[in-house]
């Protein structure tokens, strides 16, 4: 088996999303939007580089604002959102 065959897939990382900003948002995961409840907390399975933003507005964020982008330093990691 050739050796760049071992590594075309992407990793995937196991992480769980947050909300502690009082209010439900909306989050664009990859290609997907997301709605967490306010005090609501969802684990998902994102592939490496998958990006993370703001879909409604909360105290600290603003609609279009990255959060994060997946990396492999996430895994079993909680993000916060406020």
């Amino acid at each position: 088996m050739p050796t760049h065959a071992m590594f075309s897939k992407s990793k995937i990382v196991k992480m769980a999303l947050q909300n502690e900003s009082g209010s439900p948002v909306e989050l664009k995961v990859g290609d997907q939007v997301v709605s967490l409840g306010a005090g609501k907390t969802v684990s998902m399975k994102l592939a490496v580089g998958t990006r993370i933003v703001a879909s409604t507005a909360t105290p600290k964020h603003q609609p279009g604002d990255l959060l994060v982008e997946v990396s492999d330093t996430l895994q079993d990691a909680t993000l916060i959102i406020r």
